[in-house]
């Protein structure tokens, strides 16, 4: 194994083996890092922590993603200190795509360069209402408008793929209910739209990296034999608006653009020979969302996909039809479970998850008549309180709702599992 010296410490070359990064060395750089910046010591807290423990679990199947190499085809060296000293930061502008109208899809083929931490899209069209009818938006406009929003790699492989209120959700976590200065400027209509010319933009951010601090979950670009693409399969108008009496809602000069913020790949010389250098890129971020539909007031149990490695995040939403939800304040219970009886989490009342919810993030989610609910795994110690899905049977979330509660047609479960797994 070649190496090259450095006054921290000696570095291993990876060829096709695999090594251990020094995560001691990198939390101690940290500890160093805020420590000079008059901050206290606070590694301890998920958002802080560079690099995340190691993964536990496996990829579905075998060895990550099928067919996909996160590591580059020549010589490297996994250097997570020494890439962020020497990289670049860069913001790429994708090529703009026409939006074709409700029930329509995109495709945006990512350019092979650096290592993808996040791509960011923006809608941009106008809605034009007209007729002597009603239109009246439906809850989660306009980012319900985004149906699916998929991060593919080689063509099958969906590590990321939700709707783009799930995706919105996941922001107002994050951010703790960030101001929405873009959406109000634009004057997004919500309920009953009147005719007019309605300028609607909104933003959506697709996080192939779980945090950008650390860049847990990027994906290296920069290899000719990967293929990533930002797939967008949009709305049906029936799924987003109520058009009755005669009205129409038709758009015109609607487009997509997007950014891909990358970070530039460095090289260093080990020996007589030069390196590709890399940080660590062992772990593979998933954001999945689906659905369970329910029929009846009582209990309801959302079986979870066994996902790999670890359960970073769970969110909820109930639907009761396309036109308005369960608010979790209306809900007697709400557990966490495994095994046929085993209750980790079990909130009775609800109050408590929802109190704890509007503390983290200072306030309710909630995205234009949505409210999302969490079950956080990582917002006070992630490595304490993560969970395993892969091993565990029975996984469900629980939910009773009162029989006074009318559970109305097409009613459903909206759930997000936010996962961290091995990605080699």
């Amino acid at each position: 194994m070649l190496t090259v010296e450095t006054p921290e410490r000696t570095l291993p070359v990876w060829r096709n083996g695999r090594a251990e990064p020094d995560t001691r060395h990198a939390r101690r750089r940290l500890r160093r890092l805020l420590a000079d910046a008059g901050y206290p010591d606070l590694t301890h807290l998920a958002y802080a922590r560079h690099p995340l423990a190691p993964i536990a679990g496996g990829a579905t199947g075998t060895n990550g993603v099928a067919f996909l190499s996160n590591l580059p085809p020549d010589r490297f060296q996994i250097n997570p200190a020494l890439f962020e000293a020497a990289t670049e930061r860069q913001d790429i502008p994708q090529a703009a795509q026409a939006f074709n109208g409700f029930g329509s899809s995109n495709s945006i083929r990512l350019q092979n360069v650096g290592i993808v931490a996040m791509v960011r899209l923006m809608f941009s069209g106008t809605l034009t209402v007209a007729g002597a009818g009603t239109v009246t938006s439906l809850p989660g406009w306009p980012y319900s408008l985004v149906r699916r929003l998929a991060f593919n790699a080689q063509g099958t492989n969906a590590l990321l793929a939700a709707t783009g209120a799930a995706y919105r959700a996941r922001r107002q976590r994050l951010f703790r209910n960030p101001a929405e200065t873009l959406q109000t400027l634009t004057g997004v209509p919500a309920g009953t739209i009147a005719n007019g010319n309605y300028p609607i933009t909104f933003m959506v951010d697709l996080p192939i990296a779980h945090d950008m601090f650390s860049g847990t979950g990027w994906v290296l670009a920069q290899n000719p034999s990967t293929t990533l693409s930002v797939d967008i399969a949009w709305a049906n108008q029936a799924d987003v608006l109520t058009v009755a009496g005669g009205s129409t809602a038709t758009w015109s000069n609607a487009q997509v653009f997007s950014t891909m913020v990358t970070f530039a790949v460095g090289q260093a010389q080990a020996g007589n020979q030069t390196v590709t250098v890399i940080p660590d890129l062992t772990t593979f971020h998933g954001f999945l969302e689906n659905q369970y539909q329910f029929a009846a007031s009582g209990i309801v149990q959302a079986p979870l996909i066994r996902t790999a490695g670890q359960l970073v995040n769970y969110a909820f939403n109930l639907r009761n039809g396309p036109a308005a939800e369960i608010a979790p304040d209306a809900l007697t219970e709400i557990d966490f479970r495994y095994g046929g009886n085993r209750q980790p989490r079990q909130y009775n009342p609800p109050a408590m998850l929802i109190e704890k919810n509007q503390a983290d993030y200072n306030g309710r989610v909630q995205v234009n008549g949505l409210t999302f609910t969490f079950l956080d795994f990582e917002s006070d110690n992630a490595i304490r309180d993560v969970f395993l899905p892969e091993n565990l049977v029975e996984l469900q979330s629980q939910f009773v709702i009162p029989t006074a509660v009318t559970i109305n047609t097409g009613a459903y479960v909206d759930y997000v599992e936010e996962t961290l797994y091995p990605a080699v």
